[in-house]
């Protein structure tokens, strides 16, 4: 899975794009920042075919933006899953499950292809 790292690029940028506009549509507040995620996925699948072809460059900038929205969602997440008295006050019981659906399931998305740009350049280090 490693020499494909374009396949779990596209499958954590269709996630960040249907937990975005998710998050986006099932709010009727539709704060906007609920579209950060689909904006993201859709520059991460802009950039499948670079990945595809091996441009080192865009892969790196893949891995950039796969890690700066993985700390965020790392955090919403946990902040969802294990409130504090501020968060509890300010979200619903199902507002905090959704919280953690989305968030949860754009950070294991995340994880994964974080692992799978890891594991392709340690890879590519050995080999030479």
């Amino acid at each position: 899975m490693t020499d494909k790292p374009q396949i779990i690029n596209n499958v954590h940028a269709a996630t960040l794009i249907g937990t975005g506009l998710s998050s986006y549509f099932l709010n009727e507040k539709r704060p906007k920042t609920a579209l950060i995620p689909a904006v993201a996925g859709s520059g991460l699948l802009l950039l499948s075919k670079n990945l595809e072809k091996g441009d080192q460059a865009m892969a790196h900038v893949a891995v950039g933006i796969t890690g700066l929205l993985l700390a965020q969602t790392l955090r919403s997440f946990l902040q969802a899953a294990v409130p504090d008295a501020e968060t509890e006050a300010k979200f619903d019981t199902a507002t905090l499950n959704r919280r953690k659906l989305i968030f949860g399931l754009m950070s294991t998305t995340g994880i994964a292809a974080m692992a799978t740009y890891i594991g392709g350049f340690i890879e590519k280090r050995k080999n030479g």
